[in-house]
């Protein structure tokens, strides 16, 4: 059986040359910035790669035999290269390059406010509805026969995860909290969809059921439950923690821009004191 998009390398080259496309521009960038570490041009590299080994013509073929399979390849997006990718500020480097403005607009930038307000529970309904949608409805399915909605599926699945690490890493005393929030969200919305697909009596997939017989279905569709739950604790751990120290940089910041204003007010306080005693002496 031959169903799913990009199991030729042909087809695997030409995404190859649109990942270094991804990494020359980003390089390009980089090296005009002159700002960025080499940790982030090293993140873009490794996440670019972490996408493309995602879609390797193997990795398609046994996410098109086995739904355990498909987890692996959506936890390579999910949990490896989207946050590689956000941590090498992307549009920093895109910016550098010149293409664009260097410096936000007005709109950007009230966009950029109403995001670090919003973007945290935002991006986790987002993660947590593009999951549920993908593995209860007959999306899935159609993806394993739709090159176009498979491809889709996978855009939604990197966007969605892209915007949660972005959004949870965030730094920011206001929305500290919802950030807090949304990283339980995800890890309650994920918990109980490894549950359901763990506790389901038969299987939910058709094409795997045709392929591999209820018995091997159901087995495999309990194998990619279990992924699911190492991968959701392999994303939501990671991202707690950074949520608490973000949190806390953030109020650390706060209490050292607030004694250093303390001790300024308190200098100038002190050579007023000895102005007026000067004064008054003379």
């Amino acid at each position: 059986m031959h169903l799913i998009a990009h199991t030729s390398w042909l087809e695997h080259t030409a995404l190859v040359g649109v990942g270094l496309l991804a990494v020359g521009l980003y390089g390009w960038g980089w090296w005009r910035v002159g700002t960025m570490s080499t940790w982030q041009l090293v993140a873009w590299c490794a996440g670019v790669a972490a996408l493309l080994v995602s879609v390797i013509p193997s990795m398609e073929e046994w996410a098109e035999r086995s739904f355990a399979g498909h987890m692996v390849q959506h936890l390579l997006m999910i949990v490896v290269a989207a946050p590689l990718l956000v941590v090498a500020k992307p549009v920093t480097a895109v910016r550098g390059t010149g293409l664009f403005p260097e410096h936000a607009t007005v709109t950007e930038r009230s966009i950029a406010r109403w995001w670090r307000g919003n973007g945290a529970l935002l991006s986790a309904a987002l993660f947590v509805g593009v999951l549920y949608i993908t593995h209860l409805t007959a999306i899935y399915d159609t993806a394993l026969s739709n090159r176009w909605v498979h491809d889709l599926e996978h855009v939604a699945y990197i966007a969605s995860a892209v915007a949660l690490w972005a959004a949870l890493r965030a730094t920011g005393r206001s929305a500290a909290t919802a950030r807090i929030g949304a990283v339980f969200a995800v890890i309650a919305g994920s918990a109980l969809l490894g549950v359901i697909l763990l506790s389901a009596s038969s299987p939910l997939i058709p094409t795997y059921e045709a392929v591999r017989g209820t018995a091997g279905a159901l087995g495999d569709q309990r194998a990619a439950a279990s992924l699911m739950w190492v991968g959701g604790m392999a994303t939501t751990l990671p991202l707690l923690l950074i949520s608490v120290w973000s949190w806390a940089s953030a109020e650390q910041r706060i209490a050292v821009r607030a004694e250093s204003l303390s001790d300024t007010r308190t200098a100038a306080a002190n050579d007023a004191v000895l102005v007026n005693s000067s004064r008054t002496e003379r």
